[in-house]
């Protein structure tokens, strides 16, 4: 007698790396199971805003993994340590990633607390997280589709938004004035310290990647990391009612 087989499909979970400020939406998963990225990776995050748990749940029905903080090349880090969490994230499934950070602003028409919906990546200052030829193509680092998704939700949750180009400073120390001036002349809008090599790696894997950096200080203005948790804490409200809704129309 033959046994039919019914094969069943589990729905791909939507992933999101949070940055400095974006931690508010783990607050509206139902039935969440959380556990410390020492349990995945061997090693916990080890810079403040960043809270370093793996938290699975539900939102709109849809299955989602959110990593509440990374890892950094200035921690000590290589490039290819540093995104041990989006190598996770593809093994559990994943093929729509959303990765956050917080980000000086280089652009003068740019706010503290705007979300840039990246466009482009500069990774000339970032060692790659591949090894050996992988000539990887990243001429289009981030997905058409999700970055229209994300300006549909910033226009239905009303929070300012741009569109820009995201330079990678390994830091930890914050850029001089000749740094952002160069950054400013080869096309950058915001620079931060992360996201780049993580971008890279998720392109390799063939996921999709959305971009979103908040805006937290700018950069030509003098400011501390103090300063740049209490504007990414301002703008924890918005953030997460931008996310849920983005999330909602994936």
């Amino acid at each position: 007698m033959q046994v039919a087989c019914i094969m069943v499909s589990m729905p791909e979970p939507v992933a999101l790396i949070l940055g400095t400020g974006w931690n508010g939406i783990v607050d509206t998963l139902s039935k969440p199971e959380t556990k410390p990225f020492y349990s995945v990776f061997g090693k916990s995050a080890g810079v403040p805003g960043h809270e370093g748990t793996i938290t699975r749940g539900k939102l709109h029905k849809k299955d989602c993994i959110i990593l509440s903080g990374r890892f950094h090349t200035y921690e000590g880090y290589t490039s290819s340590e540093v995104v041990k969490t989006i190598e996770y994230l593809h093994s559990e499934g994943v093929k729509k990633v959303i990765i956050t950070s917080a980000s000086g602003g280089l652009n003068p028409k740019y706010n503290v607390g705007d979300v840039v919906i990246l466009s482009d990546i500069l990774t000339l200052f970032c060692q790659s997280p591949l090894v050996g030829a992988k000539f990887q193509d990243m001429s289009r680092p981030f997905s058409a589709d999700l970055m229209g998704l994300a300006e549909k939700s910033a226009t239905a949750t009303d929070i300012g938004y741009q569109k820009g180009v995201y330079a990678y400073f390994r830091g930890p120390q914050f850029e001089t004035y000749a740094d952002k001036m160069a950054l400013t002349h080869l096309g950058a809008d915001v620079c931060g310290m992360s996201t780049v090599p993580e971008v890279i790696m998720a392109n390799y894997l063939k996921m999709e990647v959305l971009g979103l950096s908040l805006v937290t200080n700018l950069a030509f203005v003098k400011h501390s990391h103090e300063e740049v948790l209490a504007a990414a804490k301002a703008k924890e409200g918005n953030l997460k009612k931008f996310v849920e809704e983005l999330i909602k129309i994936m």
